[in-house]
């Protein structure tokens, strides 16, 4: 793409509002022919003119023909997306280096069927194709790739149309507000695991230890010890206690200072990241303290300890 396109892209861009919810009316959407359109101008032009030096009625008929042609393609054109409501949602958050999902409502308030294509400004994909009926929704499901940690907003949306004619493309651009978490990338790490003061390396989460640590997710196989009947009867949620021995006995320590060995502050998250990972997959309760803070042994830890991470030092 030239610099030029690039510039007047970003200008365009600038422009938009950023919304929850964006429905199309006449401001936002922009009319121009396609190579067949001007193709098809072209001739009418040509017809004109030799209508003009020939005095031949025909050429007259053929050229005003093309032209009411030419207008009845781009009222066509605009019809397909008028009126159209476009709406957006994030999906799960996503570790860097995998694909963020965000689904994309369109919703047609119209009786005439639309075709449709949706492409996102920025990313490298084909667009998608829908046909939505009238007065029906549809939700596509997009594709976007997570490069960084941190939050990732759904880039720019690009609907067009060229339907029925092809002579007239109609296009719109929207900025919806919908955004998902990257956390940061894992990275495989040896190091063995410190544990809390007083704590010893083989006394970890055990079900016959003294000390209540936190709540968990129910696991196959918990006894029915660990169960918390409490929580069961009042929420109606299946959870299990985990425990701990004496003064965090069995809390595993993921610190910011086991890496200051290591300048990236990237490298270091990524490890951390890891680490958080195995502890979740051996159901290890653990601690992640970093600078300003720390996350330690509680419910839905995972997700807590992961968006520590992934927006450390941003401020958000």
């Amino acid at each position: 793409m030239s610099p030029f396109r690039d510039r007047l892209r970003g200008w365009l861009i600038r422009r938009l509002p950023v919304e929850r919810e964006s429905r199309l009316r006449q401001r936002r959407i922009y009319l121009l022919p396609t190579a067949m359109g001007w193709l098809l101008l072209l001739a009418a032009l040509a017809a004109w003119v030799g209508a003009v030096n020939y005095q031949v009625s025909l050429a007259y008929a053929l050229a005003f023909w093309i032209v009411g042609l030419a207008l009845a393609a781009v009222l066509a054109a605009y019809r397909q997306l008028a009126g159209l409501r476009v709406e957006a949602a994030a999906g799960p958050a996503v570790f860097a280096g995998g694909a963020a999902r965000f689904d994309l409502r369109l919703s047609n308030p119209g009786a005439a069927a639309r075709r449709l294509r949706l492409g996102l400004l920025g990313v490298d994909a084909e667009p998608r194709d829908c046909e939505l009926p009238g007065f029906a929704s549809l939700t596509l499901s997009l594709a976007v790739p997570a490069a960084r940690r941190g939050w990732l907003a759904l880039p720019p949306c690009r609907l067009y149309s060229e339907a029925p004619f092809g002579l007239v493309r109609a296009w719109a651009v929207v900025r919806l507000s919908a955004r998902t978490l990257v956390y940061p990338q894992p990275l495989a790490d040896g190091r063995g695991g410190r544990f809390l003061p007083g704590a010893s390396p083989g006394a970890g989460p055990s079900a016959g230890s003294d000390d209540f640590s936190h709540l968990d997710v129910y696991q196959p196989g918990d006894s029915p010890r660990q169960i918390a009947w409490k929580v069961l009867a009042s929420r109606e949620q299946l959870s299990s206690k985990r425990f701990a021995g004496p003064d965090g006995a069995g809390v595993e320590l993921l610190d910011w200072h086991d890496y200051d060995q290591l300048a990236e502050q990237e490298l270091r998250l990524s490890r951390l990241a890891w680490r958080v990972e195995r502890c979740e997959r051996l159901r290890q309760p653990y601690c992640l303290r970093l600078p300003g803070g720390s996350v330690g042994p509680q419910p839905r830890q995972r997700e807590l300890a992961l968006t520590a991470l992934a927006l450390f030092g941003s401020g958000r």
